[in-house]
């Protein structure tokens, strides 16, 4: 999710199309958590494509845990290189605060003003849980208070605290920073043949176990990483029939999770996924000019766009949907065509005021860090 974005005209092949995902993978979430607040829940006995866009809808999740992936790879390639140049805790949490940060302090004041206008103001009835959506299953009496902005600041969301307000997606932002801890930590005590000081961090697991269990979906992205520079130094090409057969099976994975509980398809789904990403890593897949759009809001504003599409599209459907929500029809299907393209409006939006200056905030908090340190050495 928030992992730093590339140049889609000057990144690597197989880099431009992991960016086109990042996109198609910040959609299906965004379209999922809408179809739960805007369409009445699948009462069976429904037509083929009405079934089908129920069954498209409940996707979130996986992808998701895709996203893991995709920051598994691209964390552990950063934590790798920053330990061969001489590790810096200090340098290391910076860099990873600064790109958490710029989103996540305004997305939290941007849902916290929306969510409080439709709660209190509005009285909306989606977020006082009138509607029963599936995917707002938070209190806000208790989410939307100084003690839930606190903890999500800390990113202790679904562990301590609820997410803040109806924001309920930021579960696995609170996921991610701690795996940002957890990799350097064990890597740094496997390469140095020591305990690292920031192993202790690993404990808070014991808050949920899902947190330790999603790593196992994030280590898929870490063990693409090494495979694929194993690969390289090998000089090693995957076929040109192998990303697609690949495709193919982390689809069917895809599937096959989305047909039940089976307690085991997140790690099922993130490894023929990383396998899908290994094949394409190793092989030189076309630049398909229709996906450079994708790309580019991939590389610059999905993280933006994952971190404020629940409270925006809430607010939005509530108005909409008054206490009931909608039988599907051509009206409900403009609607949230409608919504899913102001969502993905704001999230472009919000990223050029935000995310787009993660370097100069980078570059901003290493100069007051380096001028307290020469300031305390003096």
């Amino acid at each position: 999710m928030a992992v730093t974005g590339t140049d889609p005209d000057t990144a690597p092949a197989a880099w431009f199309h992991m960016d086109a995902m990042r996109t198609a993978l910040a959609l299906v979430v965004a379209f999922g958590h809408l179809w739960g607040l805007l369409i009445e829940d699948y009462a069976g006995s429904q037509s083929i494509p009405v079934r089908a866009a129920y069954f498209l809808a409940g996707f979130a999740h996986s992808a998701v845990i895709l996203f893991f992936v995709l920051s598994g790879y691209w964390i552990t390639r950063s934590v790798v290189a920053r330990a061969g140049r001489g590790w810096s805790w200090s340098g290391y949490l910076t860099d990873r605060l600064a790109r958490l940060g710029i989103v996540l302090v305004p997305a939290l004041a941007l849902g916290g003003l929306l969510d409080w206008i439709a709660y209190y103001p509005l009285n909306l009835a989606t977020h006082h849980d009138l509607t029963h959506a599936w995917v707002l299953t938070q209190d806000l009496s208790h989410s939307l208070t100084p003690t839930a902005l606190a903890g999500n600041l800390l990113f202790l969301q679904h562990l301590f605290v609820p997410p803040f307000g109806s924001n309920g997606p930021l579960w696995s932002l609170a996921f991610e920073f701690w795996y940002y801890l957890w990799f350097p930590a064990l890597w740094l005590s496997l390469t140095r043949r020591r305990l690292s000081l920031a192993l202790p961090v690993l404990l808070i697991t014991l808050a949920n176990p899902e947190l330790a269990f999603g790593f196992l979906s994030w280590m898929c992205g870490a063990l693409l990483y090494f495979a694929e520079q194993r690969a390289r130094r090998a000089r090693w090409q995957a076929p040109n029939w192998a990303a697609p057969l690949a495709a193919l099976l982390c689809l069917a994975a895809l599937v096959w999770g989305r047909t039940g509980d089976f307690s085991i398809e997140d790690p099922l789904e993130a490894a023929c996924f990383a396998l899908f990403l290994f094949t394409l890593l190793r092989s030189t897949p076309r630049r398909w000019s229709v996906l450079r759009p994708f790309a580019a809001y991939g590389a610059r504003a999905s993280f933006s766009l994952y971190a404020t599409h629940f409270p925006v599209t809430a607010f939005v459907a509530g108005l909409a949907v008054g206490d009931r929500r909608w039988a599907i029809d051509a009206e409900a299907l403009a609607v949230a065509a409608g919504i899913l393209v102001l969502v993905v409006s704001v999230g472009w939006g919000f990223a050029a005021l935000t995310e787009a200056h993660t370097g100069s905030l980078r570059r901003w908090l290493h100069s007051r860090i380096a001028r307290t340190g020469t300031g305390q050495a003096a």
